[in-house]
């Protein structure tokens, strides 16, 4: 199974979401806030910004530098810093232990003018294990995971369909 930088994003942020999104319920393409988050990724570090799709799991925006290899994830607002922060560490992850390839990121929000360096730590390293091993278990399941009301959930392209 290959597992997605998204899926490990949806895992943190909402398991019902990672099942709906790995069962092919794809409500995002016609989310206001996803297509905002979208152009905003293209629009941003335009001359520096480098994609290329590792496995056909993993899509990374980088640049070379003098200090190695940087990875650059650009996200609309820090609301959900945490699910992003775990999607850029098995970005991290994935290139040490699929490519033998150490890198660092930087996670930016363009429109907050705010932007966090990340690095893997052994601790990390074993928290991104755990959720590379518990996504398949969500997505085997044969029904969507309880929804868990959180405080982003109406701005969620699911909400309505989850109807929380």
């Amino acid at each position: 199974m290959r597992i997605t930088g998204v899926m490990v994003q949806y895992y943190v942020a909402c398991k019902r979401e990672l099942w709906f999104f790995g069962h092919n319920i794809n409500l995002n393409d016609f989310d206001e806030n996803v297509l905002v988050g979208r152009r905003i990724h293209e629009e941003s570090y335009g001359r520096l910004r480098r994609s290329v799709l590792v496995d056909g799991c993993i899509a990374l925006d980088v640049v070379a530098s003098k200090d190695g290899l940087t990875v650059f994830e650009v996200k609309k607002s820090s609301r959900l810093t945490e699910p992003a922060r775990m999607q850029t560490y098995y970005y991290l992850w994935y290139l040490k232990r699929k490519k033998g390839v150490e890198a660092k990121a930087v996670l930016k929000y363009p429109t907050e003018k705010r932007e966090e360096s990340l690095e893997l730590t052994p601790d990390i390293e074993s928290r991104i294990e755990r959720i590379v091993e518990e996504i398949p278990r969500i997505l085997s399941l044969p029904k969507p995971p309880k929804a868990i009301k959180k405080p982003y959930c109406r701005r969620c392209s699911y909400f309505e369909f989850c109807v929380v």
